[in-house]
């Protein structure tokens, strides 16, 4: 009778009734896939412990049973290298304001993840994923609170990662930076009795009455609890993350014709849609990531995300990831990949060349039978003996052994095999190091790195993207789980009013040099000694010691504190003085202003005194013109007796001269007063510009 499953129903989600079935289910459809991937980061992680026996067997090679032959790992050099730089070019994680958003709030997001990376070591985990991920290939990154740690009621932000043995995940998903289209995520892991309870508080009943059985619950094969049969009393945990749908909230504008996501309880609903008539409230159905977790056969939870988040909760680390390649073993490559068959060949020619060496005879003599009298003597080394040849036997007839010499061929090719280890990872040693050219300038060196960087830019952005969407998850859950009053406590400030709004607080993630790493610090205090020394040195030395990354910068600084105390005190003197003599200046200068001013009255005075004179003298002037008028008149009639007695026309003559003669007069007295008052003001005018 021919056996067969049933078809699996592909809609039916995991339940307590069916769990078993449908773990079954989905460990035979993708088990034969993803074992491809697990086979080929397991032989990667092999070469790169350095697993001897491993690659002789990988490879066919078979060795002499009574010893192992040397192995030299060359393979750690380029991924510890790659690795290495990005820990010392860290990037953090900051926050800008898009659609018009509040900057304020945005600057408290990045205030608060930055604190939560430095406190949680977030950098150092994620430079270990990355360090896997070179190893590997591909590894799980996922954000999640710890309530067993200082805060039980709101969680501490921990990373945790996950290798490339600990999950199966859907083989056809194509979005390698999110994995959004992914349709499922099976993690799992050892935990014991005591953890389980802690973890799952409400399934105790359940917990209670399990036995712990790795290798009968455990389907993960290369786990490394998978073979350690001393050690049973272990469960084996499964998350199985599947992305479904469920109901949600959210805000509509008419006007806008666009929907809002909303972040918070009933009371900030109402509120909003009081204060904002164009937003309704209306139910959607939404894309979202459940999680059933079953500890060994039992479902210990089954529902949405406990962090309140719709997004896929993991963020693939990868180094190359390409699903669209049909050949499963080839789709997931690590650093290691292409460096593995090079360090075989490399070892492999080490231990020929050694061999050939050992097999030859490289000491002895070649001698006749009783052609020396004392055969210990041909034993010896060093100096003092002498070897004594017996009669009837030539010098010829003792020949020294010359020691066989390795070509140098032999060599020159494992030169080759050594450098094409770093050909094909793409790491340049003397690029990066600049052994060749020991008196290579700073810059030179920095244009080897950045050319040398440019095959591997690819790998560096993939983790940078990486880390700008581990950036937005850990904020989601921020926003989703902790209050006003625990982020006040972080950041040391009352957050903005749009910190926990989904609609006004709108934001990307950057990620730019940092700094994480003593490296930056020391890169950014010597930018800004060539900035000071550009500036011509306006930069003041105290500011110049505080990104100084030396110890006992507080003893430093304070002694700069001091000196800046004593240049200050100083130079107040000195303002001081200099005020004082300026002072003084300004007083001599009001003092001959006075003096000036004085003089200046007195000679006005006088010149009072002379318009005084001067109009005494122009009356004299008029009383004078009065009695001339009055003798005019006595001669007028004089006049007339005269026409009367000498006729008409020559008495006008006589008249007209005497007028003019008047008219005379008056020009000369009107020219001497000018005279006397252009002489007054000529003097005044001098005396003035004499005392100033």
């Amino acid at each position: 009778m021919a056996f067969s499953l049933p078809t699996w129903d592909d809609t039916q989600e995991p339940s307590e009734s069916n769990i078993r079935a449908w773990l079954d289910n989905l460990y035979s459809r993708f088990m034969p896939l993803e074992q491809a991937r697990w086979n080929q980061s397991n032989i990667d992680t092999l070469h790169y412990a350095g697993a001897q026996n491993f690659v002789n067997r990988f490879y066919g090679y078979t060795v002499s049973n009574q010893y192992q032959n040397f192995y030299f790992n060359l393979l750690q050099v380029p991924v510890q290298m790659v690795t290495g730089y990005q820990r010392q070019n860290r990037k953090a994680i900051s926050y800008i304001p898009t659609e018009g958003a509040d900057e304020e709030t945005t600057d408290d997001y990045t205030k608060l993840i930055t604190h939560v990376c430095n406190a949680e070591n977030i950098h150092e985990t994620f430079s270990k994923a990355c360090e896997l991920a070179a190893v590997s290939g591909f590894v799980l990154l996922q954000p999640y609170l710890d309530y067993d740690g200082d805060d039980p009621a709101q969680g501490s932000m921990k990373l945790k990662i996950w290798e490339f043995n600990s999950f199966l995940c859907d083989p056809f998903f194509r979005d390698t930076a999110t994995m959004s289209d992914a349709s499922w995520v099976w993690c799992q892991q050892y935990v014991t009795k005591k953890e389980a309870l802690e973890r799952f508080p409400d399934a105790a009943d359940k917990i209670h009455y399990m036995s712990a059985a790795p290798q009968r619950y455990g389907t993960f094969y290369f786990l490394p609890e998978q073979y350690n049969m001393s050690r049973n009393d272990l469960m084996v945990l499964s998350y199985v993350w599947y992305k479904s749908k469920r109901k949600r909230k959210r805000l509509y504008s008419r006007s806008m014709n666009q929907f809002f996501d909303f972040s918070g309880n009933d009371q900030h609903l109402l509120t909003i849609l009081e204060n904002a008539p164009d937003f309704e409230e209306v139910t959607q159905e939404v894309v979202t990531w459940k999680l059933t977790a079953v500890l060994n056969d039992q479902v210990v939870y089954q529902g949405l995300n406990p962090l309140g988040t719709d997004d896929c909760p993991f963020i693939p680390v990868v180094w190359c990831l390409d699903n669209h390649i049909s050949q499963y073993e080839n789709r997931c490559r690590s650093l290691v990949r292409s460096m593995r068959d090079a360090n075989y060949l490399m070892n492999r020619k080490i231990n020929i060349s050694n061999d050939i060496v050992e097999s030859t005879v490289n000491s002895g003599w070649l001698r006749k039978q009783g052609a020396v009298a004392n055969e210990d003597n041909l034993r010896k080394t060093g100096q003092g003996y002498d070897i004594i040849v017996n009669e009837g036997y030539e010098l010829t007839d003792i020949v020294k052994i010359q020691p066989s010499a390795v070509p140098a061929s032999d060599f020159q090719l494992a030169e080759q095999l050594q450098n094409l280890i770093f050909q094909t990872s793409g790491v340049n040693l003397e690029s990066w190091s600049a052994d060749n050219s020991p008196n290579a300038s700073t810059l030179t060196v920095l244009m080897k790195q950045a050319g040398n960087l440019m095959v591997l830019q690819k790998f560096f952005d993939q983790w940078d993207q990486s880390l700008k969407i581990l950036g937005k998850k850990m904020l989601d859950i921020v926003l989703h789980n902790w209050n006003a009053a625990k982020v006040q406590l972080l950041i040391g400030k009352e957050p903005s009013p749009y910190f926990f709004s989904r609609i006004f607080a709108k934001y990307n993630v950057v990620v730019e040099m940092g700094l994480l790493t003593p490296t930056q610090r020391y890169q950014e205090y010597m930018q800004w000694m060539e900035l000071n020394q550009q500036l011509g040195g306006i930069i003041p030395p105290d500011k110049l010691a505080e990104k100084a990354p030396i110890q006992g910068k507080k003893e430093l600084l304070e002694i700069l504190r001091q000196q800046q105390q004593s240049q200050q005190a100083a130079q107040e003197q000195q303002s001081q003085l200099q005020a004082a003599q300026e002072e003084a200046k300004l007083r001599e200068t009001y003092s001959k202003v006075a003096n000036n001013m004085a003089s200046a009255k007195e000679r006005y005075g006088r010149f009072e005194a002379d318009i005084s004179l001067l109009e005494e003298r122009i009356s004299a002037i008029s009383k004078n013109r009065s009695l001339a008028t009055k003798a005019k008149t006595e001669a007028l009639e004089k006049l007339l007796d005269v026409i009367q007695r000498y006729g008409e026309i020559e008495t006008l003559l006589k008249s007209q001269q005497l007028d003019s003669f008047d008219y005379q007069y008056q020009q000369q007295e009107a020219q001497e007063k000018n005279y006397i008052n252009a002489d007054l003001a000529r003097a005044f005018s001098q005396n003035m510009m004499q005392n100033f």
